[in-house]
């Protein structure tokens, strides 16, 4: 379980500090785009978004469920796309909601059984790997992906 606490922890680090870290940058950062094809800083977070929204549902599947979970992937660009962050959402609504959706993700993780954490996950590639992986996958997503918009 001292993993599970260290994600955990790691991620309610992320929802304390990140939000205020984020306000610092001006609406103009958040939009500029370095060229047409290349998502903006608030395309980005509208990603990790999108990636909490796909991580939560896959995360309350694997829990509820005592059979290996296949997890799908999504088209990201699309997903993007048809939500309209770089036009329909300010800085501090897209803000709000990356750390209401990641707010979520911890509370699963908090109340979740030990075992679970263990239980067998089945990556779109068939790779087989454990709930306890995934989760540590998902930090480091977004992990990386902040790094992006905060540089």
């Amino acid at each position: 379980m001292q993993n599970v606490t260290n994600l955990i922890e790691n991620l309610d680090h992320l929802i304390r500090s990140v939000p205020a870290e984020l306000s610092l940058l001006t609406e103009e950062e958040f939009n500029r785009k370095a060229s047409p094809s290349k998502w903006s800083k608030k395309e980005i977070l509208g990603h990790l978004c999108d990636s909490a929204a796909n991580n939560h549902y896959r995360f309350m599947k694997i829990m509820t469920d005592d059979q290996p979970v296949r997890i799908e992937s999504y088209n990201q660009d699309l997903w993007v796309s048809l939500h309209g962050y770089q036009a329909d959402y300010s800085h501090t609504e897209l803000i709000r909601l990356w750390g209401g959706l990641n707010k979520q993700i911890a509370c699963v993780w908090k109340n979740a059984e030990e075992k679970k954490f263990d239980q067998e996950v089945i990556l779109p590639d068939g790779t087989s790997v454990t709930l306890e992986w995934l989760a540590g996958d998902y930090l480091d997503h977004t992990r990386h992906h902040l790094d992006q918009i905060l540089i």
